[in-house]
C-alpha cells in the first residue's frame, strides 16, 4: 500500500510538472517556431497590364517595347535553409513569367527569429544575408490585431503593415491586413540587372515625339533633354498596394492580392528623378489552388500547436490531480494489526513456567454457601486492537 502510494504522488507530481512544461516552454519554444528545412511554395496569377521590353526599347523597336495586357504568374519558394538556437536562415525565390516566359527571377536571403518572423542582426557570421528589418517572408506565430513593419526587397526599406479586419477565408478566420508603399527608388541588385541603366537621348526624344508618352511627360521631357548628354541615366521607382489574409495561429499566409508598379524615371544632376512610363504595371493574387493548400497547412500546424500546448497539457494536468488524490486516500487508509497476545491468554495445551498442574476433586459444597449458586459460564473473547 505505501508503495503504490508513493508511486501515485511522484506520477501525479511528474504530471503537474509535464503539463506546465508543454504549455509554457516546450510548445512556445519548440512546436511553435520555424522547423529546420521548412519548405513552403505558393504559386500567383495575374496580368501585366504595362511591361517593358529593354530588348525592344534599346533596339529603337518602340512599338514593341511596351506590352499591355499580358498573363504573369509568379512562383514563390520560402524555405528554412539553416537553423542554429531560436534563428533561422529563410530563402525567398520567386521566379516570374509573362505569357509562360520567364523575364525575372530573384533570390533574397534573411537571417529571422523562428517564432517572431521578424528580421535579426544576431546570427552566425557564415550566413550572407541581407540587413533586412520587420517582416521578411511572413506573420509570427499568435499574430495579433495590431499594425507590423514589412520589409520590401526591392526598395530595401520598411512599410507599415496595417491591420484591417477579420474575415472567412477558405475556411478560416484571416487577419486582414495592407501594405501601402509609395514611390520609392528601386536598389535592389537583381531588380536592376533587368533594366536598362542608360538609354540614348535620341530614343527618348523619339519617344516623345511619337506619343510614347503622356503629354505632360513629353513636354517635360523636352525640355531637360537639352541638358542631358548623349547617354541619359536611368533610375526605377516601385510602388505597391498589397492586401494579406493571415492566419493568426501559424502566421502562414492564406491569399494575397497584389497591385505593383515599377516607374522608368530620368535620373538628374541634382538627385532628383522625372518619372516616364511604367516599366512594370502588374496586378496579381494567389492561385486558389495555392489558397486550398495554404489553408490545409495552417489548419494542420494549429491542430499541432492546439493539441501539444493545450489539450495535452490539459490531460497530464488532470491526470496529476486524480493521482494525487488518490496518494491521499490511500495514505488516510491503515493495514489492521494482528491480535496482541500475553501472559494469561495462551490457548489450551500450552504450558510454561507458573502453570498450575490439574486440580484435584473438589469436596462437596456446604449447606450454607452465602454467595449462591453460580451463574453461568461466559466465554470472553479479547477484544482485537
Amino acid at each position: 500500500m505505501t508503495k503504490t502510494r508513493i508511486a501515485c504522488a511522484v506520477v501525479g507530481v511528474l504530471s503537474l510538472v509535464a503539463a506546465a512544461l508543454m504549455a509554457w516552454w516546450i510548445t512556445p519554444s519548440y512546436v511553435a517556431r520555424i522547423p529546420d528545412g521548412k519548405n513552403i511554395s505558393r504559386n500567383y496569377a495575374g496580368t501585366f497590364q504595362s511591361l517593358l521590353d529593354p530588348a525592344a526599347l534599346a533596339s529603337g523597336n518602340l512599338v514593341g517595347a511596351v506590352k499591355q495586357n499580358v498573363p504573369m504568374t509568379v512562383l514563390q519558394d520560402v524555405k528554412a535553409e539553416q537553423t542554429s538556437g531560436d534563428k533561422a536562415l529563410i530563402s525567398d525565390s520567386r521566379t516570374t513569367s509573362a505569357a509562360g516566359a520567364k523575364v525575372e527571377q530573384t533570390k533574397w536571403e534573411y537571417a529571422v527569429d523562428r517564432t517572431s518572423l521578424q528580421a535579426v542582426s544576431s546570427h552566425p557570421s557564415s550566413w550572407n544575408v541581407i540587413p533586412a528589418k520587420g517582416l521578411t517572408v511572413s506573420w509570427p506565430f499568435g499574430a495579433k490585431k495590431k499594425d507590423y513593419q514589412g520589409w520590401t526587397p526591392e526598395t530595401q526599406t520598411v512599410a507599415p503593415l496595417t491591420y484591417l479586419r477579420s474575415e472567412k477565408k477558405q475556411g478560416i478566420t484571416t487577419y486582414v491586413y495592407e501594405a501601402k508603399v509609395a514611390p520609392t527608388k528601386i536598389v535592389d541588385p537583381q531588380i536592376l540587372a533587368a533594366l536598362p541603366k542608360q538609354l540614348p537621348a535620341s530614343l527618348l526624344k523619339l519617344l516623345a515625339t511619337a506619343g510614347g508618352l503622356p503629354a505632360a511627360q513629353a513636354a517635360q521631357l523636352e525640355q531637360i533633354l537639352p541638358q542631358l548628354g548623349a547617354q541619359v541615366t536611368m533610375a526605377y521607382t516601385f510602388q505597391d498596394d498589397s492586401t494579406f489574409w493571415v492566419d493568426p495561429n501559424t502566421g502562414l499566409v492564406i491569399d494575397v492580392l497584389r497591385k505593383q508598379q515599377r516607374i522608368a524615371a530620368i535620373a538628374l544632376p541634382n538627385g532628383t528623378a522625372v518619372p516616364l512610363i511604367p516599366a512594370v504595371a502588374a496586378a496579381y493574387e494567389t492561385t486558389p489552388a495555392s489558397a486550398h493548400q495554404a489553408a490545409d497547412d495552417a489548419r494542420h500546424g494549429h491542430t499541432v500547436i492546439r493539441w501539444l500546448g493545450v489539450y495535452l497539457p490539459i490531460i497530464l494536468l488532470a491526470l496529476g490531480f486524480v493521482l494525487l488524490l488518490l496518494a491521499a486516500l490511500l495514505r488516510g487508509r491503515r493495514r489492521p494489526a494482528a491480535p496482541a497476545t500475553g501472559p494469561g491468554m495462551s490457548g489450551p495445551g500450552t504450558s510454561g513456567p507458573g502453570r498450575e498442574g490439574p486440580a484435584g476433586p473438589a469436596g462437596p459444597a456446604g449447606p450454607t454457601d452465602p454467595e449462591g449458586p453460580a451463574g453461568p459460564v461466559t466465554d470472553v473473547t479479547p477484544p482485537q486492537v
